[in-house]
């Protein structure tokens, strides 16, 4: 009961993120501010009322429409709050699959202990930036940099200080953390903390930046090479390049999807931020599951 109380938790609390999501995407362009002032409809600008606020359910109750000017609210807002709340939920059962995980580590705190809950949190960030700039780009097919930046320079900080924390102490749980394929990445070779990182860096950001520059950003933009940048620095190696092959795969199968659907040209342009953000938080979610199944099919 505990456990499933633990994934709601999470759950509850992905959406309730994930409508202080949408208000980011939508200030976006007009740049107010996401943490000042108060909610309001898009159309009328009623300001929303707290049963209003209730993240999915204030939608299915309103019927999707504002209570005052009944003008129709997007889609946007409770497929934002949904997907935030399963990929919360989803994170929190990855780190609740190891048996030192989960609700018993709050009630065992350590240095290292404390490492670990520090590193989920920033896995919950991670999760949240990916998703704002997925959709800003579905919408403006723009990468929204003002969220982008600093997400960067706090997530490569945090994984200088993690890495040099590593290298000093001696953790014993610490390490299946910061390896998203698990034991499995042997397949690929050992490498140190550092070594994994900025090769991480570089072989993302370098395969996006060459495709930007020889494709003069017709296939890929030089927001997508930053947004590459990002996810070298939260995955490492050699978890990046699982992450490009399915980003990849996915993307060029529904780019082929909309080509015989004739909703897209070959001249036309599909944002690739939300393909590269998939294969990121595939290999976040599953990526120990996924190098298991490959070795048991080998085998």
């Amino acid at each position: 009961m505990l456990s499933y109380l633990y994934i709601l938790f999470f759950f509850v609390l992905g959406t309730i993120i994930g409508s202080f999501l949408n208000v980011v995407i939508d200030r976006a362009d007009t740049k107010e501010s996401p943490f000042k002032g108060v909610s309001y409809c898009p159309y009328c600008r009623k300001r929303l009322v707290w049963w209003e606020l209730v993240p999915i359910l204030s939608f299915i109750f309103l019927k999707g429409k504002c209570s005052s000017c009944r003008h129709k609210l997007s889609w946007q807002y409770p497929i934002v709050e949904t997907i935030t709340g399963l990929l919360f939920a989803f994170v929190a059962l990855r780190f609740s699959r190891f048996s030192f995980a989960g609700p018993s580590l709050y009630l065992n705190i350590n240095f290292e202990n404390i490492l670990i809950l520090l590193n989920f949190l920033f896995l919950l960030y991670w999760v949240a930036v990916l998703i704002v700039i997925s959709v800003y780009d579905l919408k403006r097919y723009l990468i929204l940099n003002e969220v982008l930046i600093p997400a960067i320079i706090i997530s490569f900080a945090w994984r200088i200080i993690l890495g040099f924390l590593i290298e000093k102490q001696s953790f014993y749980f610490l390490p299946y953390f910061t390896h998203f394929l698990g034991s499995q990445s042997f397949l690929f070779g050992y490498y140190s903390y550092f070594s994994s990182l900025f090769i991480g860096i570089i072989f993302f950001s370098g395969i996006i930046s060459l495709l930007a520059w020889a494709t003069k950003e017709k296939a890929m933009g030089w927001g997508d090479a930053l947004l590459a940048f990002f996810i070298g620095v939260i995955l490492g190696w050699p978890e990046s390049l699982i992450a490009l092959i399915i980003a990849f795969l996915i993307g060029g199968g529904v780019a082929l999807i909309l080509l015989i659907l004739k909703k897209k040209t070959m001249k036309g342009y599909i944002p690739f931020a939300p393909f590269l953000s998939f294969g990121a938080l595939t290999v976040i979610l599953f990526g120990d599951i996924i190098i298991e199944n490959y070795l048991a099919f080998l085998l």
